[in-house]
């Protein structure tokens, strides 16, 4: 049998997830690159292949997954094997600047959960061959998220506010998993195996802003006008958080993408798992 090489030292990735609907595009993206795939769950931790690539994304699953998350990262801290990618949050940040975080930044969060995604960060602080990636807001991680929560108001013809004061760094599922296995595959090649690195949009934004956009892209789905009422918030207390990406990009090569890039698409899929448009269908 004719075996494959494909120049990745290690060549093997284990994904360490929560059940969330991205732990199985890790997995599809890292193999699709060529690497040897586990996908595992906080319970199967001692079935982690020696030396393999760790990609911590217990994370991902949402505040109720948070628990877990650092129980799992307090275990793999204790484990000395391979590189470790932990994907971490702009919410260790207090946000209320108008500045753009970098990783010389210290955190400070003034939330629970970012209370909980520092203490991820903290509990890996001393293990060998850490890296941990640092993402902007998740707009499409759930039906909770930005984008869901948009296009459940549209369909419902709800009114909807939307904060147009605090800007942020958005990140779709899909920019996210792009990052995370360019990162994978430069580890695998030499790169630099510790540090903590931010990702964001190229373009920063406000919910409002972000909404607005998100209903343009709906429109272009429907028969007919949507006739959704997307307001400001009144002014709130300022929580801007956005991150300065330029540290990825120079230690791997990673560039940022816009927010609207393939948000067309975002919105298609999203439509069609509220039941608003069938799959396949084409917008014009």
């Amino acid at each position: 049998m004719q075996v494959h090489h494909t120049g990745y030292t290690p060549d093997s990735v284990a994904v360490v997830g929560s059940g969330a609907k991205v732990d199985g595009m890790l997995q599809k993206r890292l193999q699709r690159a060529g690497f040897r795939v586990q996908l595992l769950t906080a319970e199967e931790l001692d079935q982690l292949r020696p030396g393999a690539i760790v990609v911590n994304a217990v994370c991902l699953g949402g505040d109720q997954a948070m628990d877990l998350a650092l129980q799992v990262s307090r275990t793999l801290a204790a484990d000395e094997g391979g590189p470790l990618v932990h994907i971490s949050s702009y919410r260790v940040f207090p946000g209320g600047t108008r500045k753009r975080y970098d990783e010389e930044d210290e955190p400070a969060p003034n939330s629970e959960q970012g209370q909980f995604w520092l203490a991820c960060e903290e509990a890996l602080r001393d293990r060998p061959e850490v890296t941990v990636l640092r993402f902007g807001w998740l707009v499409d991680s759930a039906e909770q998220a930005l984008l869901g929560h948009i296009l459940a108001a549209v369909l419902s013809g709800q009114p909807l506010q939307l904060d147009d004061q605090n800007r942020g760094s958005p990140v779709t599922l899909d920019d996210l998993c792009r990052v995370v296995v360019a990162v994978v595959q430069q580890l695998a090649s030499g790169a630099p195996r510790t540090g903590t690195y931010h990702y964001g949009a190229a373009d920063a934004c406000t919910a409002h802003e972000f909404g607005l956009e998100v209903l343009e892209r709906a429109q272009s789905f429907c028969d007919v006008d949507l006739e959704v009422a997307l307001s400001p918030l009144p002014q709130a207390e300022n929580h801007s958080a956005v991150l300065a990406s330029e540290k990825l990009r120079d230690v791997f090569g990673i560039q940022q993408r816009s927010w609207r890039q393939g948000l067309t698409r975002q919105v298609e899929l999203w439509l069609e798992r509220l039941g608003s448009v069938k799959p396949g269908s084409n917008a014009q």
